[in-house]
């Protein structure tokens, strides 16, 4: 790799676009105008390939694809760039790697590029170093990828439970995946806020599964006549079931309204709420004693 890129004019016919991505064409236009304008403020970056039939260079895109199309768009026949001798394999990931510097990439994405890095034969400390991240986490969360734990693991990447708890539950149950996180959350290791997310991937990991391209563990039954009567008769048991909960509930407090009322009328009670220092009462349970015949 050469240390200290020069900027040279290069053919724009030479340079090749082996990582292209579709572009807003508002924020095109505003690309465009700006160089149009003011010119080329930062050079392209390309990797020198093999050279083509009659021995001319051809270059490989790292990152610039904007500015080159730009160039391109005004007629142009040179650009800038800044050529650096990269490998193929090296070429990609450098554009890769400024995709994910200028744009705003899902994490889930950049985890799996990250394991592309790691397809493409880079080892847990190169891909460290690249992008920043520890080993030990680059480690944890390729783990989860390899597991399926697509949920767990975005909830790891926006910061709602830790890695370290979502290693331990990745291929467990969801009774065994509870059990660890109250456990977790006893000795302090998960907070209140961190607890209900993780509740609340529970949920989805049971219904739709680990990962995102997995369907539904049930599906949405179609609505009948048939359908619609059961509910219907389902609910008006569930109705009529909560009206005798009710009146047993109000019985039983008549009753304890009665008795209650027949204690504070004993002098012996009284006198010992007294001695108690319990002589008062709230107002609205005085008043309900009142009030039982």
């Amino acid at each position: 790799m050469t240390e200290n890129p020069q900027v040279q004019l290069i053919p724009i016919d030479r340079i090749r676009v082996v990582n292209p991505r579709e572009r807003d064409q508002k924020k095109f236009a505003q690309i465009v105008d700006s160089i149009a304008t003011l010119g080329l403020k930062k050079p392209i970056t390309v990797a020198l390939g093999a050279s083509d039939q009659d021995g001319a260079p051809v270059y490989d895109l790292v990152c610039g694809q904007g500015r080159l199309e730009a160039f391109r768009t005004l007629g142009q026949a040179q650009i800038p760039a800044l050529v650096r001798s990269l490998t193929k394999s090296d070429a990609l990931l450098a554009s890769l790697i400024e995709n994910i510097a200028r744009r705003r990439v899902r994490p889930l994405d950049q985890v799996r590029l990250i394991q592309w890095m790691k397809d493409q034969g880079q080892d847990f400390p190169e891909i460290a170093r690249k992008t920043g991240l520890s080993e030990s986490y680059v480690r944890a969360i390729l783990g989860l990828l390899a597991k399926g734990e697509e949920r767990v693991l975005e909830a790891v990447l926006h910061g709602e439970i830790p890695v370290s708890i979502a290693v331990r539950i990745a291929g467990t149950s969801d009774m065994e995946s509870q059990r660890l996180l109250m456990e977790a959350f006893e000795t302090k290791e998960l907070n209140q806020k961190s607890l209900a997310a993780f509740k609340r991937l529970v949920d989805h990991r049971r219904h739709f599964g680990p990962d995102h391209s997995a369907r539904p563990a049930y599906a949405p039954k179609r609505t009948t006549a048939e359908s619609l009567v059961a509910a219907y008769k389902q609910e008006t048991q569930r109705q009529r079931l909560l009206v005798k909960k009710a009146k047993l509930c109000e019985s039983r407090l008549l009753s304890l309204a009665a008795a209650f009322r027949e204690l504070i009328n004993d002098e012996d009670f009284t006198n010992l709420l007294r001695a108690e220092g319990m002589e008062t009462m709230p107002k609205f349970l005085a008043e309900r004693a009142r009030q039982v015949a």
